[in-house]
């Protein structure tokens, strides 16, 4: 597995929350766009906003459950391959970057350990190509 193929998880996460601003940002149009009562008189339109908002909104809660599914996949292959490592200290600072997406700082902290000296231990693993 490659690095970049470890770092899924924390870029799907990032879609995820983008097409949730995106849903929140239809919540808000949906809220302000409420009828204006001015006596004028309005022409037969038979567009249905409403109705287009609510199918946006469906839509975009759809790709988020499959983007849901497509993280607990990739957190498989991911803790399979994790399961595989030999070495227990690398094994942690895989989980907590990859699948707990953690930054270098925060793997450092929960390990007692330096920022450099984990990010040294990973990336030594991909050198030697196992």
């Amino acid at each position: 597995m490659t690095k970049e193929e470890l770092k899924q998880i924390y870029y799907i996460n990032k879609e995820i929350k983008m097409w949730q601003r995106e849903l929140d940002r239809l919540q808000c149009k949906s809220l302000a766009g409420g009828t204006s009562i001015d006596g004028m008189p309005r022409g037969n339109g038979t567009s249905d906003k409403v109705a287009d908002m609510a199918i946006e909104r469906t839509e975009i809660e759809e790709i988020i459950n499959g983007k849901l599914a497509e993280i607990q996949v990739q957190r498989k292959r991911i803790m399979n391959y994790i399961n595989n490592i030999d070495d227990s200290l690398l094994r942690q600072i895989m989980f907590l970057r990859n699948v707990s997406c953690m930054n270098w700082n925060q793997v450092a902290k929960e390990l007692n350990s330096t920022e450099n000296c984990v990010k040294q231990i990973y990336s030594r693993h991909f050198r030697k190509g196992d």
